[in-house]
């Protein structure tokens, strides 16, 4: 099963997949100095069942929408990528009308940041993506920075492989 990475620039795409397969997807030296993605990066994780799933972080920032395209072209499941303190943005919008253009039917909805706002921010931000993502899904709040709710986000990807 091949996962890709869809939203704004800096709602924590990269940390995801780094807090999903230990693997920091950002390599060159631009992009660690610009803590922003530039290239399509690459990871994967055996799942308890032997099967792999390969993971793709995609660029967030509108310069790069060309090499975001490249990256879902041809993926199973998008994990839409959200933070709780900003909500949707420009570029979830414009991803996620990407991937419904791509013919991607498969998505997971993730809040990130959620150390940042209380619970009742979550639940709204978790509402807006429900909605604009017109399709129910699952949404899985999470944060990179202590793992929380990482778990349960793997228990769910390892279902669907």
């Amino acid at each position: 099963m091949i996962v890709a990475t869809a939203g704004h620039v800096d709602h924590g795409k990269t940390s995801l997949i780094k807090s999903i397969t230990g693997v920091d997807t950002d390599r060159l030296e631009e992009e660690k100095r610009r803590g922003l993605s530039i290239n399509l990066g690459f990871a994967f994780k055996q799942n308890r069942d032997k099967t792999i799933t390969g993971f793709i972080d995609v660029p967030g920032h509108k310069r790069f929408i060309n090499t975001m395209i490249a990256g879902v072209s041809a993926i199973d499941v998008a994990l839409l990528v959200v933070a709780a303190d900003d909500g949707p943005m420009p570029q979830t919008y414009e991803h996620l009308e990407i991937l419904h253009f791509l013919g991607v039917r498969e998505y997971i909805g993730v809040i990130t940041k959620i150390d940042r706002v209380k619970l009742d921010r979550v639940d709204y931000v978790a509402s807006q993506m429900k909605d604009i993502m017109k399709t129910t899904c699952p949404v899985f709040p999470v944060c990179n920075q202590n793992s929380s709710g990482i778990s349960e986000l793997e228990e769910y990807l390892s279902v669907l492989s």
